[in-house]
């Protein structure tokens, strides 16, 4: 038992140290690549610092057995894409790679949801879903719509949990990528793994079942690790109405998204109530972020919901009705078989995104005969990312 431990080991130590390449990806020239404009040169200290390594030291301290690459490089990029709409825009997105190893595969990133149009990832360089570049994978990490300086997307609105929408931009995100990697020398394999959390664990769903529907043959998805995400609308709209109290207020910008891309026309006064109902347009103008929405609606949804929000369905008003189909057609659970095994984590005291929105997950999944692992506990929302994303390292650690 003994040896055959020190030899799984052994193994496992000397994929680390080689980090091998796959090159099987098309060959062609730029369709999507658009412009290069930021390179960071960044080492194990800074990502460290980026989300507060001495609030986790039971993570990571154990993370130094894995770490195969501690520089790496960030590139912000721009790429071609097209808005909920169709029309072409060009949107911004961040690669990591490994400088002091080859690169032993792709992790695609969904990052976590921003309120103001200032904070996408691209932004904030580094960012917690760069980690897996410490096993020596290159991370692509698409920005999505609504966020990023170099391109021309940031005073839309995102289209949250616009299930097609956001699948299509990160699918372009990584053709852009593919090309930019060549110029490295670097073939990005096939064979992909998707991970996110929080906002990133719905998208990351929702981007797995996109390329499962539209691209299984050009691409091969290993595994879905997410977590504490909104994976289904109706699932998470009953969480909250269950649970109403919520410390990062994101919902009403997806209210607000969805009939804008819908062009649903709600009546927000049957949708919000009390000074929201007034003011949500000048509030939600996306430049300001969670703690200065908190300031002016509070943590308490009762106090700017509408009552109708906490009612069953069939007793909800007219504006609500006109809300459901959109909910059902952006679900990233209903009606999906996953070919890919799916890791899903969600912390049990969780006031960002409700329990029920992974609990449903999971259900919906094992129902229909996917292969699904479920892991939750207490602990914060915040808690619960970084125990997502040792998971993911630590498969790709003894991958």
């Amino acid at each position: 038992m003994k040896t055959s431990l020190k030899t799984a080991i052994f193994v496992a130590t000397i994929f680390l140290a080689s980090c091998q390449t796959f090159h099987d990806a098309p060959q062609g020239p730029d369709q999507y690549l658009a412009g290069v404009h930021e390179m960071k040169d960044l080492n194990l200290d800074e990502l460290y610092n980026s989300f507060g390594v001495s609030e986790y030291p039971h993570i990571t301290s154990k993370l130094e057995y894995i770490i195969s690459s501690r520089n790496f490089r960030a590139v912000v990029i721009t790429y071609h894409t097209t808005d909920p709409f169709g029309n072409p825009v060009l949107a911004d997105g961040t690669l990591y790679y490994p400088l002091d190893c080859a690169i032993r595969g792709v992790v695609e990133m969904s990052g976590i949801a921003h309120m103001s149009k200032d904070g996408g990832s691209s932004e904030d360089i580094p960012v917690l879903e760069a980690l897996p570049v410490l096993a020596g994978y290159a991370v692509i990490l698409p920005d999505m719509i609504g966020y990023g300086k170099y391109g021309n997307t940031k005073q839309m609105p995102h289209p949250f949990m616009i299930r097609e929408s956001l699948g299509k931009v990160a699918w372009d995100m990584r053709l852009a990528a593919t090309e930019y990697f060549r110029t490295i020398g670097y073939n990005v394999p096939r064979s992909t793994i998707i991970a996110g959390y929080s906002y990133g664990g719905g998208v990351g769903l929702a981007v797995a079942r996109y390329y499962q529907e539209h691209h299984r043959y050009d691409v091969q998805v290993e595994r879905v690790v997410v977590g504490g995400g909104a994976n289904d609308l109706n699932a998470t709209f009953r969480g909250f109405a269950q649970n109403p109290i919520c410390t990062y207020p994101l919902l009403p910008s997806i209210i607000m998204s969805l009939d804008h891309y819908y062009n649903l026309d709600l009546d927000y006064h049957q949708i919000f109530q009390g000074p929201l109902a007034d003011n949500y347009a000048l509030w939600y103008d996306r430049t300001r972020n969670a703690s200065g929405l908190i300031s002016l609606i509070g943590e308490d949804m009762r106090n700017y919901m509408h009552p109708d929000f906490f009612k069953p369905l069939e007793e909800r008003n007219s504006e609500f009705k006109k809300l459901q189909p959109i909910l059902d057609l952006n679900s990233a659970v209903d009606g999906w078989v996953p070919y890919m095994p799916i890791y899903l984590y969600h912390s049990t005291e969780d006031l960002y995104v409700p329990l029920e929105a992974a609990d449903y997950a999971y259900r919906e999944f094992k129902k229909a005969g996917a292969f699904v692992q479920y892991k939750s506990g207490p602990g914060s929302h915040v808690d619960w990312g970084v125990e997502t994303f040792a998971a993911l390292l630590l498969h790709l650690a003894i991958k």
